[in-house]
């Protein structure tokens, strides 16, 4: 018996229950039970595992990947079962309690490090979830302090764990002193405590990827979307539209003069969210298409 030999006949089963990427999803899960690198894999795959493991261990092996195999036939997401998935080319571990970073969301936070080389400024990051564009921002385009807020206390868990393992040191002692910190709001609504805390109520710039699936679309997504990843971090009500209302009218009350607003929308919401924010004073600066030619980021500034 070999690797390849498990990971065949794991890939028939999960094609048999409709897995899209049955192939890869096999091969992921048995490497992360085994704890092997692609190379280390390469060099094992195909090596007979009665050579170099004992009869209980390979039993283990076994019962063990046939665990992870039922919960993906189970349309549990892959990054849930092994704990983790890659943004920005950074590994972030995620649970159910956050939204799975998605490669859509990749769009904000390059056009933001394109936009924006000074990087003695500060950033909101808003519904921040995992933490993935507040942390990415850090890390890749060195910006001196990023705020990340969200309403739930266990997806800030989550961030603040992706933080203390992706910035190494968060209070490194270069002349910027740039930090990511987290704090627990419904949007804007315990800003007073934000502002006690870092003594800082306007900001640069804000991000944001809100919930905006309408609430009747939930039901038709995917499976691992809907049974799994949080309907709060989802669902953007009746239109899908409520977030984006909310960030127009209090968004103008903690950003600077002139300061600019990045928001990942769906892909038929451009006209829609334009209009709201237009309606609150700001003006128009870029609409952003993803890797796919779909219209995915809205830049907007605030008009003083």
């Amino acid at each position: 018996m070999t690797y390849n030999y498990l990971i065949n006949e794991a890939s028939s089963i999960l094609k048999k229950y409709g897995i899209e990427n049955y192939k890869y999803d096999a091969q992921q899960l048995l490497l992360e039970l085994e704890d092997l690198d692609m190379a280390s894999f390469i060099c094992l795959c195909e090596k007979n595992l009665e050579d170099f493991l004992s009869d209980e261990e390979i039993n283990n092996i076994i019962e063990n990947y046939q665990e992870l195999i039922s919960l993906r036939c189970e349309r549990v997401p892959l990054q849930y079962i092994v704990g983790k998935t890659y943004f920005c080319g950074l590994e972030f571990l995620v649970s159910r309690d956050v939204l799975i970073p998605r490669i859509d969301t990749e769009t904000l936070v390059e056009k933001f490090i394109e936009d924006n080389t000074n990087v003695n400024i500060d950033i909101l990051d808003m519904c921040t979830g995992s933490g993935c564009i507040a942390i990415a921002l850090s890390k890749l385009g060195n910006y001196r302090r990023i705020i990340g807020v969200d309403i739930s206390s266990k997806a800030l868990n989550i961030a603040s764990q992706n933080a203390q393992n992706i910035i190494e040191d968060n209070s490194n002692d270069d002349e910027l002193n740039k930090e990511v910190l987290f704090v627990q709001s419904d949007l804007y609504d315990n800003f007073k405590i934000l502002e006690e805390k870092i003594g800082i109520s306007k900001f640069d710039y804000i991000t944001c990827n809100p919930p905006y699936i309408k609430s009747k679309d939930i039901n038709t997504l995917q499976d691992e979307v809907k049974k799994y990843e949080p309907k709060i971090a989802l669902d953007g009500d009746i239109d899908g539209l409520k977030f984006y209302k909310k960030l127009a009218k209090d968004s103008k009350n903690f950003l600077k003069k002139n300061g600019k607003i990045y928001l990942e929308i769906g892909y038929d919401q451009a006209k829609d969210v334009i209009s709201i924010f237009e309606k609150e004073n700001y003006i128009f600066v870029e609409l952003v298409k993803d890797m796919e030619k779909r219209d995915r980021v809205i830049i907007m500034e605030k008009n003083d």
